[in-house]
């Protein structure tokens, strides 16, 4: 009802009562209550986020090779000894195939240097058995000789002088025989060492052409495999791709010798210690497992791009520096479960890290 005044009809506001400010409370406690989760748990423990890493073992030609077929994809488990892909070159065939008719043709002739050494050898042998034997025979003319006259001279029929002339010739014909045999032996060794030597070349060029020829197979189609168990990551080739030697065109990760790597800010390295123990969660294990702190790494590091979720935390801002922890037990299949680069938050208990055993060697 609107009361009128007697002078006028300017109305008359009955006095209304302020709710209370509830809202603003519940704002006030609410902002409070997340500054106490923040900052509350962060007095008791040292947190960072990580990465699952592991010793990747490559896959990879030795050759300059063309990718023909890629068997398996990212994140697929392999066994060892599987076939992953299949490579070639055409290029390196050509070079080996090369190579192998130029062995070819030395192989060829090795062998005609063969017949032809150790047919002059043999000649020049059969030539040095001639004149041994001519030596032989006329070195047994002249001891016949020589008897002769000996037999003549004891019985003084003819002087000293010729007697000791057939002597001498007797005994340069004995001298010449004996080195004409020496002669004729040698030739006969020589024949053995050439044959030998003829025979190791044309040994070495078939091992060269043999060499080459499987080369030249090898190149023109061969299947990579997997050198252990593992996971398939870094996958960044694709067919018809061409890699370089060494050049991974796989990685696999073995869960067997996976370890996390998380990443602490400087100021926080207090309060972490070799051999320390630490609670991990890892995205894709339900629960927190254990770990151990086994290296913390000197020098300074941006934090990883997956790990990379608010401007202070780029490089130009803040960096970091890495702790490996192992994770000594996990069971069987919880290794199973755990993936490359999978995200990772690790916790320590403040109070534990004061405590003098927790110290590591480098503190």
């Amino acid at each position: 009802m609107r009361l009128r005044s007697w002078r006028g009809s300017t109305p008359l506001s009955p006095t209304t009562r302020r709710p209370f400010p509830w809202a603003r409370i519940l704002l006030l406690l609410a902002v409070v209550a997340l500054l106490a989760y923040l900052f509350i748990p962060n007095y008791f423990y040292v947190r960072a986020d990580g990465l699952v890493q592991g010793d990747l073992v490559p896959v990879s030609p030795l050759y300059r090779a063309r990718i023909d077929q890629l068997l398996v994809h990212c994140d697929d488990h392999v066994t060892k000894g599987q076939t992953v892909a299949v490579v070639s070159n055409f290029l390196v065939q050509t070079d080996f195939q090369r190579q192998y008719l130029e062995s070819q043709q030395e192989l060829a002739l090795s062998k005609v240097s063969l017949d032809e050494r150790v047919s002059t050898a043999k000649t020049n042998a059969a030539s040095l058995k001639d004149k041994f034997d001519a030596a032989t025979l006329d070195a047994q003319r002249l001891h016949d000789t020589y008897k002769s006259y000996d037999q003549a001279y004891r019985q003084g029929a003819i002087p000293q002088v010729e007697w000791q002339a057939k002597y001498t010739e007797w005994q340069t014909a004995e001298a010449n025989a004996r080195a004409a045999r020496n002669d004729w032996q040698r030739a006969q060794q020589d024949i053995g060492r050439i044959a030998a030597a003829e025979n190791a070349r044309i040994a070495s060029s078939q091992q060269l052409s043999d060499s080459a020829q499987a080369m030249a197979n090898r190149v023109s189609s061969e299947s990579l495999t997997a050198p252990v168990s593992g996971y398939v990551v870094n996958c960044v080739s694709r067919p018809q791709n061409v890699v370089e030697p060494s050049q991974p065109i796989y990685n696999i990760f073995e869960p067997d010798r996976a370890y996390v790597l998380a990443y602490f800010p400087p100021d926080s390295l207090n309060n972490v210690h070799l051999n320390q123990t630490v609670d991990v969660s890892i995205a894709g294990l339900p629960h927190t497992v254990p770990g151990r702190v086994v290296s913390i790494y000197p020098d300074l590091t941006k934090l990883p791009t997956q790990l990379t979720r608010f401007f202070w935390q780029h490089v130009q801002w803040n960096e970091y520096r890495p702790v490996r922890i192992a994770l000594d037990r996990l069971s069987a299949s919880e290794r199973q479960n755990l993936y490359y680069n999978a995200q990772v938050h690790v916790s320590i208990k403040v109070r534990d890290t004061a405590h003098p055993l927790a110290m590591g060697p480098n503190h």
